[in-house]
């Protein structure tokens, strides 16, 4: 994308110059209007830290928009959120300074968003700043027509730039509006393009998705996991597309992926080895220097992988992992109203990352006469590996570190944990880190399902207990599972509509908690979500969702890459799915197979981007993969689940009342029995229940069925050499009625790993 002469000549040569020049001191011309105390009672913690800049901030909305067409001005967008570290350095530096203030002041129009409560504006205008600058990233400045176009942004900038730049772009647009309203247009017209993608259906066959997953794994770092090079995102909808491949196909490449990745995270700089949790990304390729953010998306998806990684395998480590994000979730990210917390700052006094790292000298004084095994697990030196100073990380795997040390790797475990727990004591006595209490609909939905899921995988029932506190809190505060869901509440107040996106992942949140708690009120909380979505936000023609209900300054956008959560075309489509298997409404699976028709084809483009679509559209066609299934159209749900010892597993199937499956040896040759395939381990072994022998209104005499609870049992397989421990096999059946019979089916369903090393 290519702006005018103007824009080129002279705005991003002042980008690029590496101006040295100190920040201007605050001035003293301060009007009340121009402290900006507009922001000082909205709902976002963002927003109210900028209150008492001298710049003249609006929030977006009506009055700000009015004031810029009315006075002709063009509008700064300056869009962060509130831990983010180089925002609050570019709030120090610039938007405190009184002469960038005036400039800002005397010829724009300044709007504050938080991207965390608006998303709609954060995708629209950092599609705008890649195009422009081909770079993004956070804060994101953008100067726009007063029809909120785009024609020139930024990410961050030093003072002095930035005040030469905000001068010369008031000076172009009062010399040469209309070649940069021109290029507003122009780039305006692109975005709009970009939010409305259309490819023609394809069928998403296991060929295809295999050539899909290739495509991923061809950016995979083969050394320390992960995809492409520094910075590092843990890319959790990669992850779960390697784990859906896994479960799904037996593909042992994806498994050895997923593996590799979660390995060195688990071991980097990115976990919190004190207290749980994970950073955002990392600066590096081994995973060692996080950018410290810690946000409540990244502690639900990473957590949620674990557990799933756990199910496949039975690794201990996955589930250590997991658990000890949920215990920090649970202790440091839970409101006094049982919400999660949004996120926990990155600096402290100033300086980014400052409450994580470690001089050698502070890790051996908290170690005390554990200082030398301290420093040699973690790799502590004296020049540090982050600025001079050390962040905690493990380097090799503990069996290898056990050896290092002549410990057997028991205790070598025991002896890490008790320095981690003195060097969280030493921690804890440093300035606290900030914590924005913003309760975001979707982020909490996504760690409510995680943690919902994780109650039963993990055998830890008070996982579910804070879900379902979180999702009461949802629904009393924010109204979800209605049309006028709110999308935030801080503070006791909350003032803006859901977006596509929270609605569908609060519906998904919805169906976990049904499935682990049988009860009826999530199944229906997740239909009028459904339902919202099909009502509020489709796109009738081209069969797909909108992200919001109204248009976003000049687009109304929708989102089908994957972003911090998976897209909301995605989450659409795997909540009408999941619907589907639960609940005979025949709008749900209309829902779904229209979205599978407009996304399959974008989805093996872009297969990278589009991982979460490739496993909805996949799940959809193919049927989900778990150790929990519906069938039936929800009349009929089993669970498979391993018995103690490890060597016999069930298949438990509760049939809804009224409702019936034929035996494994049926009366009637046209019956269609129940037979359970264990993929060539025991199938010879399964042992079927009694049958009830049971006279129906079709059929003149007596049938051999099972109804209420079946439990099947079989052997299952003891090979070490598997790549995996969980086992996958396939139940066949035909639900019925007294008065109808479904079509026969077959669901694949996975045992999960007994405990592994």
């Amino acid at each position: 994308m290519r702006l005018s002469f103007i824009a080129i000549a002279t705005l991003f040569a002042l980008t690029t110059a590496g101006f040295a020049e100190e920040a201007t001191p605050p001035g003293d011309s301060q009007s009340p209007a121009a402290k900006g105390h507009r922001l000082a009672n909205e709902a976002s913690p963002y927003l109210r830290q900028h209150a008492d800049n001298p710049v003249e901030w609006y929030p977006w909305d009506d009055e700000a928009f009015e004031r810029a067409r009315k006075e002709n001005k063009p509008v700064f967008l300056s869009v962060g959120y509130s831990t983010c570290y180089w925002c609050h350095v570019m709030e120090r530096e610039s938007f405190n300074d009184g002469d960038i203030a005036k400039l800002l002041n005397d010829n724009f129009i300044s709007i504050k968003v938080d991207r965390e409560r608006r998303p709609d504006v954060d995708a629209t205008y950092m599609i705008a700043t890649e195009l422009i600058s081909q770079r993004g990233g956070w804060p994101n400045s953008v100067f726009l027509t007063p029809d909120l176009k785009p024609f020139f942004a930024l990410t961050y900038a030093p003072p002095a730039e930035f005040k030469q730049l905000v001068d010369q772009v008031a000076t172009t647009w009062k010399n040469e509006e209309k070649p940069l309203r021109e290029d507003a247009q122009r780039v305006a017209g692109i975005i709009e393009q970009l939010t409305k993608r259309k490819q023609a259906a394809v069928e998403l066959t296991p060929q295809r998705l295999t050539r899909a997953s290739l495509a991923v794994l061809s950016g995979f770092d083969a050394f320390n996991g992960g995809i492409g090079t520094a910075p590092k995102f843990p890319r959790e909808q990669v992850l779960a597309f390697q784990f859906h491949r896994a479960a799904r196909d037996g593909d042992a490449v994806a498994l050895e992926a997923l593996e590799l990745t979660l390995d060195n995270i688990i071991r980097g700089g990115i976990h919190d080895h004190i207290a749980g949790g994970f950073h955002r990304y990392a600066t590096d390729n081994e995973w060692a220097v996080p950018h410290f953010e810690k946000m409540l998306y990244n502690q639900a998806q990473i957590g949620r992988v674990l557990v799933h990684a756990y199910l496949l395998t039975g690794r201990q480590k996955y589930a250590q992992a997991a658990r000890k994000t949920f215990d920090f979730v649970l202790r440091d990210m839970t409101t006094a109203e049982g919400g999660f917390a949004s996120a926990f700052d990155a600096e402290t006094n100033g300086k980014e990352g400052l409450f994580y790292l470690w001089s050698k000298a502070d890790v051996e004084a908290a170690a005390a006469a554990d200082a030398e095994f301290a420093v040699q697990a973690f790799g502590v030196t004296e020049e540090g590996n982050h600025e001079g100073l050390n962040t905690l990380r493990l380097g090799e795997p503990i069996h290898e570190l056990a050896a290092d040390a002549g410990l057997p790797v028991e205790a070598f475990n025991e002896k890490l944990k008790s320095v981690l727990v003195k060097l969280g004591e030493a921690r804890a006595k440093r300035p606290a880190l900030r914590r924005d209490d913003k309760v975001i609909a979707d982020w909490n939905a996504a760690m409510i399902r995680t943690l919902a899921e994780a109650s039963v995988v993990l055998d830890e029932p008070r996982y579910l207990t804070a879900a379902k506190r979180a999702m009461t809190l949802l629904v009393e505060k924010l109204g979800a599972g209605t049309k006028n869901m709110q999308r935030a509440y801080f503070e006791g107040s909350t003032g803006l509509q859901a977006s596509q996106l929270d609605h569908a992942l609060v519906g998904l949140a919805a169906i976990q908690l049904f499935d682990v708690t049988k009860d009826d009120k999530w199944r229906e909380l997740a239909k009028r979500s459904a339902d919202v979505l099909i009502e509020t936000f489709g796109d009738d023609d081209a069969g797909d969702y909108y992200l919001t209900a109204d248009a976003t300054g000049f687009v109304r956008t929708k989102q089908y890459d994957d972003g911090d959560l998976p897209a909301g075309n995605a989450t659409a489509l795997e909540l009408f799915s999941e619907l589907t298997r639960r609940d005979q409404d025949p709008r749900w699976r209309h829902a779904a197979d229209g979205l599978t028709d407009t996304l399959s084809g974008l989805a093996q483009r872009s297969p990278m981007a589009m991982a979460g679509t490739l496993v909805a559209i996949d799940r959809h066609t193919r049927g989900a993969v778990g150790p929990r299934q519906y069938m039936g159209k929800g009349a009929v749900r089993v669970a498979a689940v391993r018995n103690a010892g490890g060597k016999t597993a069930e298949l438990v199937l509760e049939l809804a009342p009224g409702w019936h499956i034929n035996a494994n040896k049926p009366t009637e040759d046209f019956l269609i029995p129940t037979v359970l395939d264990t993929g060539g381990v025991g199938s010879d072994g399964v042992t079927y229940p009694e049958a009830t022998e049971r006279k129906l209104s079709f059929h003149d005499a007596p049938l051999q069925l099972y109804e209420g609870q079946v439990r099947l049992e079989f052997p299952v397989s003891q090979r070490s050499e598997a790549p995996f421990a969980a086992q996958r096999v396939r139940l066949s059946l035909q639900a019925c009625s007294d008065k109808l019979c479904l079509e026969p089916e077959t669901a694949e369903l996975i045992v999960p790993a007994g405990p592994q090393p």
